[in-house]
């Protein structure tokens, strides 16, 4: 009862949780078709698979090393053969029968269909260790009971003297013998016996030489010394036949005519199981958790052997299985009891059958008579043509008179006419062709085809014909039902150029189109698609990559969602706001975007609209979409926008003409500020210089020295040692302060943003920030600090790449020479922030240093204030890169920061720097 609420649990499991699309499971089985063995399995897993026999594809394949030796390169050849035959698509479970098949089951999971179930049955149990290694693995052993088996036998004849055990050099024959070794040992009083690697005479001749107080005990014996192959049935019918002793086996299959019995394992039981592990499997779509489980055996006798070797029924184990048992005297009797007391009674009502019988015949006949004239009145007002002939000879003996209205013969031309008369005959409706479909009737039953008829005056004409053959009093009849099919042929001859000259249409268009179907399949790919694309239309036309060409990676396009039934959250997280609700067509979908990958690489700007396809019916049965190229729009619009730029600054020119005064006022503050700027210049300038000057001026006067003690000749070695390294240091000196003044005078120079050469372009943002970070990746290492940078997706914007590589590298310069004065180590973290679609976008530098003060703070971006003044530092780049930021890539800088708890600096970017014209002139002003 618990088996059957289970089959019906996992039947109705099955029907709800199945989608529509068959399920592939792949079953390899060991040996070959028709062992009885795998046979026997293959039914048993046929039989629990039957609730999805629907819903799955059970393909079998047999590896048959019962005939070929199992290795490394036998299992490549394999594996290649099934990859060809059913390509790289793992299947949804591996099954595999006995142990070379898991073996290689094993194989082709690692190499090919990692993750996939495997399920496997008749495998021998001492390999469970190894396999409890492997993941993703259930099944059940083949192992009969063989302590169990052996100790039964033994019991039931307890004057056994010696055992014989037959086994072949398998690896299942193997693992099975180890088991019996270990059960014998047991049985210190017992004499053993090993019969293996022998030819057949020399088994039989061994066997032959037995006594009836031995006993043979058969394991897996399939292959011999001279390398003949034996099924189970051959093997055992042939100890069976040689030997004088009872005959044990372990298998349904070896439970052959000379055979005692034993505790059987079944092919049928295997089968079984392993098809219900596979449901399970199927359903939770893993094998975890189902686990390893013992064969079940059925102890089973054979009613002569018994007999023969004198064993009472009394000492069999409970609940053992006799077969072959003849049937009791009563047993025979009752058998026959079911027709010999009806025959007394049938015997008195034959009279009144046979009185009954005459009267029915009347009817019959009466019926019969009925029947014909029913079935002329059918075969005269039958709108189709009918056309009965001879099978024998092919004449006509028979028409209807539709069939010469449909023709235009009449009924005394009937007779000589040809089945080459009646059709166009010529290929493929010619005499031939006539035959074939003729010939056709016979094994496979009645015809249905079109043909092309031809009438009396010459005329062809479409027909749909139907063949059937009976059995006249006359002989052999064929029967011709053909249908004048002209106008339906002309009406689908219309339809298909109608098709086709939509798809020209379609094909020809200068804007790109694609539809699917309402499972997502591509069902048309125009030229112009592809153009855009470069995707070609045999490449994706029944498959469901709506996204080729188009998209980097697989996702859903438009006409996908449309499909599917426009969700919100769906478009939003796609599209992210940029679709709004066509005003031409209803339920259409349209919106606007950029596309890097598209047009061989270069990028384009497209307009997308998807719509939904219905039937007659109104029931939605697909999308269409189309793609518009507006990349020339969209530059003309940028050119609208530079145009409207311009004609505002325009305005504010002729403004400013009105703010005399004001201007200045702020004139006369620019110098004042100018002032101070020279001021400071002048004082970095001050210190390099005058170094410059006291260095000139000392070496001046050593030369002098050094000159007159070698013109006289009085120079030491060590004195011309002494003033050469004098030399040397105030070159060096020289040469450190003129580098440091240009230095400054470069700083300076930077100051003046309207002057740059700088030009915006499009760049990847996140790429800029990796390339300068790797830049410093060595000045961070000598100061043993740590720089990081998140990692993060692309970001394109339009600027000055060359600018913002400017102000980041003074970010972490700023960060290395003032964060971590008093630490030995520090970090510095460097990220983006994408602060909003339409507005732009945010580099953030934070580190984990001392920190700014908030003095200090408020004065971080005036020109020449430093606290290393004099040690390396200018005052000038932090000034420098707030200018470039502000005045010329329209951005701003943010910075935050408390003494002991580091600094954070944020530049933040529009997505779409200023021209550079605009920016300069606002600096300028």
């Amino acid at each position: 009862m618990r088996k059957v609420l289970l089959a019906l649990w996992l039947s109705a499991c099955a029907a709800c949780a199945w989608t529509a699309e068959s399920e592939r499971i792949m079953l390899v089985a060991s040996y070959h078709a028709g062992f009885a063995w795998t046979d026997d399995q293959i039914v048993g897993l046929k039989s629990q698979l039957k609730p999805l026999e629907s819903k799955v594809t059970l393909q079998v394949d047999y590896l048959d090393t019962k005939n070929v030796n199992p290795n490394a390169a036998y299992y490549q050849h394999m594996e290649a053969m099934l990859l060809t035959k059913y390509g790289k698509t793992p299947p949804r479970l591996l099954l595999a029968m006995d142990d070379d098949a898991l073996d290689f089951a094993l194989l082709l999971r690692k190499h090919h269909f990692p993750g996939v179930p495997v399920v496997f049955s008749g495998v021998a149990r001492s390999r469970q260790v190894a396999l409890d290694r492997e993941s993703n693995l259930a099944g059940v052993f083949d192992d009969s009971d063989i302590p169990r088996n052996l100790s039964m036998m033994l019991q039931i004849r307890p004057n056994t003297r010696r055992v014989v055990v037959i086994h072949d050099q398998s690896r299942t024959s193997l693992a099975q013998l180890d088991t019996v070794r270990q059960v014998l040992a047991t049985h210190s009083g017992l004499n053993v016996q090993y019969l293996t690697d022998l030819n057949i005479e020399t088994m039989q001749a061994r066997l032959s030489a037995l006594q009836a107080d031995d006993l043979v005990f058969q394991l897996a014996f399939n292959r011999d010394a001279q390398d003949r192959v034996l099924s189970h049935e051959e093997a055992t019918d042939l100890w069976a036949a040689a030997s004088n002793a009872p005959v044990v086996v372990t298998r349904d299959v070896s439970m052959r005519p000379g055979v005692l019995g034993g505790h059987l394992v079944t092919g049928r039981q295997q089968g079984e199981v392993l098809g219900k592990m596979a449901l399970q499997a199927l359903l939770a779509r893993t094998a975890e958790g189902l686990g390893m489980h013992p064969a079940t055996t059925v102890p089973t006798f054979d009613y002569t052997q018994l007999q023969r070797w004198e064993i009472r029924e009394s000492s069999l184990p409970s609940g053992a299985s006799v077969i072959n048992r003849p049937p009791s005297t009563f047993e025979v009797l009752r058998t026959q009891l079911p027709w010999l007391l009806p025959l007394l009674g049938s015997m008195l009502v034959i009279i009144g059958l046979l009185m009954q019988g005459i009267r029915v015949r009347q009817r019959s006949e009466r019926a019969l008579r009925q029947s014909v004239q029913n079935y002329r009145e059918l075969f005269a007002s039958n709108t189709d043509a009918i056309l009965v002939r001879d099978a024998a000879d092919g004449t006509i003996v028979e028409t209807n008179p539709r069939f010469h209205s449909m023709f235009g013969y009449d009924a005394s031309e009937t007779h000589t006419l040809s089945l080459e008369s009646l059709g166009e005959n010529f290929p493929p409706y010619g005499k031939a062709e006539t035959r074939e479909w003729q010939g056709r009737i016979q094994p496979e039953g009645p015809q249905f085809f079109e043909w092309r008829a031809r009438r009396k005056d010459g005329k062809l004409f479409w027909s749909e014909v139907s063949l059937s053959r009976y059995q006249s009093s006359a002989g052999q009849r064929i029967v011709a039902t053909i249908r004048d099919i002209s106008d339906r042929k002309l009406v689908e001859i219309q339809a298909s150029e109608f098709s086709f000259h939509v798809n020209e249409i379609y094909q020809n268009l200068p804007v790109a189109v694609f539809a699917i179907d309402a499972q997502h399949k591509i069902t048309f790919w125009n030229a112009q698609l592809t153009r855009i694309t470069g995707t070609a239309a045999c490449d994706v036309v029944g498959t469901t990559d709506t996204w080729r060409g188009l998209y980097p990676s697989q996702r859903p396009c438009l006409a996908d969602v449309v499909v599917d039934g426009l969700n919100e959250d769906e478009l939003q997280r796609l599209y992210a706001g940029k679709l709004q609700l066509s005003t031409l067509l209803t339920h259409a979908v349209e919106g606007e975007d950029y596309f890097p990958d598209v047009n061989q690489g270069v990028g384009m700007w497209l307009r997308f609209c998807a719509a939904p396809l219905r039937n007659a019916a109104g029931e939605l049965v697909g999308a269409i979409e189309t793609i518009f190229d507006v990349t020339a729009l969209r530059q003309t619009q940028q050119t609208l926008q530079s145009l409207n730029v311009e004609l505002e600054h325009r305005v504010t020119e002729r403004t400013r003409a009105l703010e005399v005064a004001m201007d200045e006022l702020v004139q006369s503050k620019k110098m004042a500020a100018l002032g101070s700027l020279v001021a400071g210049v002048a004082h970095e300038l001050n210190t390099p210089l005058g170094n410059v000057v006291t260095a000139s001026s000392s070496l001046s006067a050593q030369m002098q020295f050094f000159t007159q003690a070698l013109l006289s000749g009085t120079a030491r070695r060590s004195e011309v040692s002494a003033m050469a390294q004098g030399l040397c240091e105030g070159a060096q000196l020289i040469e450190r302060n003129a580098l440091r003044a240009g230095k400054l005078i470069s700083d300076f120079k930077q100051v003046a943003i309207g002057r740059t050469t700088a030009s915006a372009t499009r760049f990847d943002l996140v790429a800029l920030v990796n390339r300068t970070a790797y830049a410093m990746t060595d000045a961070f290492a000598a100061k043993q600090c740590q720089l990081s940078v998140a990692a993060m997706p692309p970001l394109w914007i339009n600027g000055y790449p060359e600018i913002v590589e400017r102000v980041l590298q003074q970010f972490l310069e700023n960060a290395l020479l003032h964060a971590f004065d008093g630490q030995a180590q520090g970090h510095v973290w460097v990220s983006l922030e994408d602060t909003a679609a339409a507005a732009g976008v945010s580099v953030v530098c934070k580190d984990d240093g001392c920190g700014v003060s908030e003095e200090h703070l408020k004065r971080l971006f005036e020109p020449f204030f430093t606290t290393k003044l004099g040690q390396g530092s200018s005052g000038l780049g932090l000034y420098t890169a707030y200018n470039l930021t502000t005045h010329l890539m329209g951005g701003e800088i943010q910075v935050t920061s408390s003494e002991g708890r580091g600094t954070c600096f944020v530049l933040h970017l529009p997505r779409i720097a200023p021209l550079l014209g605009a920016a300069e002139s606002n600096a300028e002003h």
